[in-house]
């Protein structure tokens, strides 16, 4: 991947939408409030196409509007970007710091929450990011740059399987986040493999904190050998995961009840499950 070092404002939006941006991320964590904020980016973004570098939740963000919707959400409503979620992971690793891994990392959201609560924990503990996209890897490692974050996260540019080796990945034309190894509509590319425990072999993982995992779908061709063939020492103390298609071929949920997991939080499209009694 040939990357260039990004420099902060080189796609600023000009003053008035700005503004309409800033309106749109102070709008209340309410249905009212995200109305108002639907409307204030849609007139931003009137006849605005192309990157942008702006600020949300305090993180600097190069940010690509117009093929994926998860990076323009955070970038205007960051209020209202699973706010349960990242505020668990950020409770969580300011108490305990360790490891967070982010599996399907995307432009990094989750993995810049991770990491800046690991930061201020000041307690050891580092980010792994999973991502076979090639375009979110570059997206991913911007933002990790702006934010001075690269010496706390590690990247692993390959998707996760119940295998090692090459795998065909499809990258979505419409929105990026809903690329996958499982898609039927989208430009075919093949890109590396490997497991989940492997991955945590290679980078000297003892033990696991937290774990966030959106692979559209493949959630238990991840998990179900992992959870079968890993040391318990290196189950992820809490799993955010996604579940809103709950599709998967395998029993996943029951795995994860089998292996000690319980719910402790959940809403329409992801829940949270904890290791240990509830």
């Amino acid at each position: 991947m040939n990357y260039i070092e990004p420099s902060f404002g080189t796609y600023a939006l000009p003053v008035w939408r700005e503004r309409l941006m800033r309106l749109a991320q102070s709008m209340p964590v309410s249905w009212l409030g995200r109305r108002g904020a639907l409307l204030a980016r849609r007139l931003a973004l009137r006849g605005w196409s192309g990157p942008i570098d702006g600020v949300a939740d305090g993180f600097r963000l190069r940010v690509h509007i117009a093929d994926n919707i998860s990076e323009r959400k955070f970038l205007f409503m960051p209020q209202l970007f699973d706010p349960v979620e990242l505020g668990f992971i950020r409770g969580q690793l300011q108490q305990i710091g360790g490891l967070f891994l982010d599996i399907g990392a995307n432009a990094g959201i989750y993995s810049l929450t991770a990491a800046r609560a690991l930061a201020a924990s000041g307690k050891p503990g580092g980010v792994i990011c999973v991502e076979p996209n090639p375009t979110m890897l570059e997206r991913l490692t911007t933002n990790l740059v702006l934010n001075d974050f690269t010496g706390l996260v590690r990247v692993f540019p390959l998707a996760l399987s119940d295998r090692a080796g090459e795998i065909e990945f499809t990258i979505s034309d419409t929105n990026l986040g809903e690329s996958g190894l499982a898609k039927e509509q989208g430009r075919k590319i093949r890109v590396a493999c490997d497991t989940l425990l492997n991955v945590l072999k290679q980078s000297g993982a003892v033990q696991v904190t937290g774990m966030k995992i959106d692979v559209e779908g493949l959630e238990d061709r991840i998990l179900m050998p992992f959870l079968r063939d890993a040391p318990r020492s290196l189950y992820p103390g809490f799993i955010v995961i996604e579940i809103s298609h709950q599709g998967w071929p395998e029993d996943l949920l029951g795995e994860f009840g089998r292996c000690g997991y319980h719910i402790c939080q959940r809403n329409r499209m992801n829940a949270i499950f904890v290791l240990g009694n509830p």
